[in-house]
C-alpha cells in the first residue's frame, strides 16, 4: 500500500505537483494513463509529483508518491449519474484537508485532473496561496441536456475562472476558453502513447476487432451501437469476425448482453480489465474501431494513440482521433463517413489483410514519432518548470 510521501517532500523534494484526481489510479482509463504519462516526464526532468486519488493499488517509482482517501467504495457508486454525484460529493468534502495539508508543508503546486476534480482543488486554494493548474479540462456541460445544462455551464465558467493556468486535448475547451476567457492562459496537450513492443507479423487474428472505452460516457455509448450496427452488417455479408469491446462499468453493459450479435457470439463485452490483459487484446485484434460519427466535447482519443502504437489497422469515424495533426486517412488510418462504410473496410480487410499492412506500419512510424509522452508534454512542462523551478517559459 502507498506510503506517506509528505516527509520526503520536506526534506528531500521542497518543490513538486500535488495531482488530485477524483478517478482511482492507477488504471486502465483515458485519464488515468494521461496522468501516467504525465507524471514520466516529470519524474525524468527529477521534478516530485504525488497524485492524491480515492483509492490506489499502484507502486510508485522515483520521485513518485500516491495518497489514497481509501475510499475504494466510490467505484461502486459510479454506475448511476445520483451515484456519481454523491462520489464526486463525499471525494471533494475528504479531499479538501489532504490537499491543504500536502501543498502547505510540501510546497507544491496544485494541479487537478479534469473539472470533476476541481471542487476541492479550488476551495483548497481559498485557504492557501498557491498557483491551481487544471489539466485536462473538458466541459462538463458539453453533453448534458437542460435544465441541466444551465447548472453545470454555471459550474464550467465558475471553476475555469478560478483555475491559474489550463491545458486540455479538446480543441471545443480552448475555444471556450478564449472566447469567455480571453486573458486567461491555456495550453493545448495532446495525449501521448507508451512505446509498445513490436509483435512477429502474424500475430494477430485477422478477423478479431476492438474497442475500448469507458461504458459510462454518452460518446462511447453511441459507438457501441454503431458496433453492433456494423456486427449485424458484417454478419449479413456472411463474414467471420469476433469484436471485444473493453470497457465498464458493469451496468452501462447488461443493456446490450441482449442484443442478437451478443447472444451469438459475434460481440464479446470483456469489461474492465487489467494493462495486462489489455495488451494481449491488443496482440490478438488486427482491427481498432473509433466509430465517431458527430462532434464531441471531449478531448482526443488515447484509445486512437493505442490501436496505432499496437500496429491495428484503425478505421476511424470522422471524429474518431480528436485533434492530431499530421495524421492522414488513407496513409495512417481508414475513414468512413458512416457505419456501413466502416463495415465495407472491415471487410476489404478480412478477406485481404496484407493489402493493408502498410497502412496500419505507417499508423505506428507516424505515432512513435510525433506522440511519445516526452514530446507531447513540452507545453505542460514549461508551464511547470516557470512556475516551480523559477525557470524561464519558453513556449
Amino acid at each position: 500500500m502507498p506510503t506517506s510521501p509528505l516527509k520526503e517532500l520536506e526534506d528531500e523534494a521542497p518543490r513538486g505537483v500535488l495531482i488530485v484526481s477524483y478517478a482511482d489510479y492507477p488504471g486502465a482509463t483515458g485519464l488515468s494513463k494521461r496522468i501516467t504519462g504525465l507524471r514520466s516526464v516529470l519524474s525524468r526532468r527529477g521534478i516530485h509529483n504525488v497524485v492524491l486519488c480515492p483509492f490506489s493499488r499502484g507502486t510508485t517509482e522515483p520521485n513518485q508518491s500516491i495518497v489514497e482517501l481509501q475510499l475504494a467504495l466510490l467505484g461502486s457508486l459510479w454506475n448511476s449519474p445520483l451515484g456519481r454525484m454523491i462520489s464526486l460529493l463525499v471525494f471533494s468534502f475528504l479531499a479538501i484537508p489532504s490537499i491543504v495539508r500536502y501543498s502547505l508543508h510540501g510546497r507544491l503546486l496544485i494541479q487537478y485532473e479534469s473539472l470533476y476534480s476541481a471542487f476541492p482543488s479550488i476551495l483548497a486554494k481559498m485557504f492557501l496561496r498557491r498557483i491551481v493548474i487544471g489539466d485536462e479540462v473538458i466541459l462538463m456541460s458539453g453533453d448534458a441536456r437542460p435544465p441541466i445544462s444551465y447548472v453545470l455551464y454555471a459550474l464550467d465558467r465558475l471553476l475555469i475562472r478560478n483555475t491559474d493556468f489550463l491545458t486540455t486535448s479538446s480543441s471545443s475547451a480552448r475555444m471556450f476558453v478564449q472566447a469567455c476567457f480571453p486573458n486567461k492562459e491555456i495550453r493545448f496537450v495532446p495525449n501521448g502513447v507508451r512505446p509498445t513492443k513490436r509483435e512477429p507479423s502474424g500475430q494477430h487474428d485477422s478477423r478479431e476487432l476492438i474497442f475500448v472505452g469507458a461504458m459510462s460516457s454518452s460518446d462511447n455509448q453511441a459507438a457501441v451501437e454503431c458496433i453492433l450496427k456494423i456486427a449485424q452488417l458484417l454478419n449479413g455479408k456472411e463474414i467471420r469476425f469476433h469484436i471485444s469491446i473493453i470497457g465498464g462499468p458493469p451496468a452501462y453493459v447488461r443493456p446490450y448482453l441482449r442484443n442478437e450479435m451478443v447472444r451469438r457470439g459475434r460481440v464479446t463485452f470483456l469489461g474492465n480489465v487489467s494493462d495486462q490483459e489489455l495488451q494481449k487484446a491488443y496482440r490478438r485484434a488486427s482491427i481498432g474501431l473509433l466509430p465517431f460519427f458527430t462532434q464531441s466535447q471531449g478531448g482526443q482519443r488515447i484509445k486512437g494513440l493505442e490501436y496505432l502504437a499496437n500496429e491495428l489497422l484503425v478505421v476511424a469515424g470522422p471524429f474518431g482521433f480528436g485533434i492530431m495533426p499530421g495524421l492522414v486517412a488513407g496513409t495512417h488510418y481508414l475513414k468512413a463517413g458512416n457505419p456501413e462504410e466502416m463495415c465495407n473496410h472491415v471487410a476489404a480487410f478480412i478477406s485481404n489483410p496484407r493489402a493493408y499492412s502498410k497502412i496500419a506500419a505507417e499508423g505506428r512510424e507516424f505515432v512513435e514519432s510525433n506522440f511519445s509522452w516526452e514530446e507531447v508534454c513540452k507545453p505542460y512542462l514549461n508551464l511547470i518548470t516557470a512556475r516551480i523551478m523559477g525557470q524561464r517559459d519558453s513556449s
